[in-house]
């Protein structure tokens, strides 16, 4: 993610503050590098306000054969995808970022077993530098992909650490090594889904090191698949499942796991348009799935315990019995509503500039009110809002024009001295949240 530098400021007060921003996810995909047509994809990207594309690369079709030096992505071993070459070389001029799913074991790092198995930890490391260093302005690295499923990941078994602890060892390794390579890596673990052979609360508490301590990672990879609307007041699905509506629980997991500043980088999320497939039983009207993905992105961006939301995928598959409808384009190529959907979803392509004051004399606000400054990327309504706790004490909003300054005040007679969150939305941004401190 290419950060703005957020500014904080007031007429009245002489200092400035930047602090982190609040509410932030990116608005992520899977999909081509180029369209049926032979165009490329990523004008589409663009126009759709991605932040971050996603592929996968099997490090078995890529280094079929023991490398001789396999920290060295130019050992003539290794036969890089060039898909993600021509990812890498378009994402960047696009404003893109490029996140890599790293899978599949050769048969000299696992013992001759098949592509599920774990490989030596070490031999994984080694790769996952040496992709690192053939791709630099790559900074965002998942390890596996549902490690949770006996099908993904070996060895596995039903309601057993076994899979986790084996999981554990290469992506602790993966981390070391990648952060070796470039502070700036982002190493995604855990890479759960919804359901699977070990359920994703216990495959968090599974992942374990020899020394009983958690794997390191940045963030923590999940697939919350869709058993029902995409709603946080849903209550919790029993038996251990995560899907979309139970992030605000699996949130408190995450966080007495891995500290408070744990985040969820969601990488699939779906719901099939028409008709299920052989992949997926769930399917809903164009209509709803539009609705669906809406929801789902709100509540995205309404949680800061999640950095990222991706949507599986940006084409449906070619129309045969059993293909899967989840694109936000059909396989001819035309829009759905989803695509609309999807556009104006919030993300950090489109996060806004704001300015407001950190602390602030309670009597002057309750006499001039809170200047509150807003530059939007794109046009249309600026909302801004004061809270305390789950209160909305002042709200404010206009038409605003793409780069252009709004400057709102939110006036509040009598309001009291604390702590108040300052919520600003705009059009496709990302919500920012700033805290002020009424003294």
């Amino acid at each position: 993610m290419t950060a703005r530098r957020l500014v904080v400021g007031l007429a009245l007060l002489a200092a400035l503050v930047s602090p982190a921003a609040a509410g932030a996810s990116e608005k992520a995909i899977w999909g081509p590098v180029t369209l049926p047509n032979g165009n490329s994809a990523f004008p589409t990207y663009q126009d759709l306000g991605v932040d971050t594309i996603q592929f996968a690369m099997n490090w078995r079709s890529i280094a079929p054969e023991r490398p001789a030096d396999p920290g060295n992505p130019a050992d003539p071993a290794y036969a890089w995808p060039k898909e993600v070459d021509s990812a890498v070389a378009q994402a960047g001029p696009a404003g893109i970022n490029v996140a890599l799913l790293i899978h599949g074991s050769p048969g000299w790092s696992n013992g001759g077993q098949s592509a599920l198995h774990a490989p030596d930890p070490g031999a994984y490391a080694t790769f996952m530098a040496a992709a690192s260093r053939r791709y630099p302005s790559v900074h965002r690295w998942m390890v596996w992909g549902e490690p949770n499923r006996s099908d993904r990941f070996l060895p596995n078994e039903t309601n057993s650490p076994v899979g986790a602890r084996a999981y554990a060892k290469i992506l602790d390794a993966a981390y070391g090594s990648l952060k070796a390579v470039s502070a700036q890596n982002i190493v995604i673990g855990g890479m759960t889904w919804t359901g699977g052979d070990v359920r994703p609360t216990a495959f968090m508490d599974y992942m374990r090191l020899p020394n009983g301590k958690p794997p390191r990672l940045d963030w923590f990879g999940h697939n919350p698949f869709p058993f029902r609307f995409p709603n946080l007041r849903e209550i919790a699905i029993a038996g251990g499942y995560r899907d979309i509506s139970d992030l605000d629980t699996f949130s408190q997991q995450l966080r007495k796991t891995y500290g408070k500043r744990a985040r969820f980088w969601l990488s699939e999320f779906l719901v099939l348009s028409d008709r299920a497939s052989n992949e997926f039983e769930l399917s809903v009207s164009r209509a709803e799935q539009a609705r669906w993905l809406a929801a789902a992105y709100r509540i995205a961006d309404s949680l800061p315990s999640v950095a990222g939301l991706g949507w599986l995928a940006l084409q449906d598959q070619p129309q045969r019995p059993g293909s899967s409808n989840w694109g936000l384009l059909t396989d001819g190529g035309s829009r759905k509503p989803a695509y609309g959907a999807f556009r104006a979803a919030r993300g950090e392509r489109f996060r806004p500039e704001v300015e407001v004051a950190r602390r602030v004399r309670a009597r002057v606000v309750s006499k001039r009110g809170l200047a509150v400054r807003v530059t939007p990327v794109a046009g249309g309504r600026v909302s801004v809002e004061l809270r305390r706790g789950s209160r909305v004490v002042a709200r404010a909003k206009r038409g605003g024009q793409a780069s252009v300054l709004e400057r709102l005040r939110l006036r509040t007679p009598g309001v009291r001295r604390g702590s108040y969150r300052c919520v600003v939305r705009v059009p496709r941004g990302a919500t920012v949240i700033r805290q002020v401190k009424m003294r």
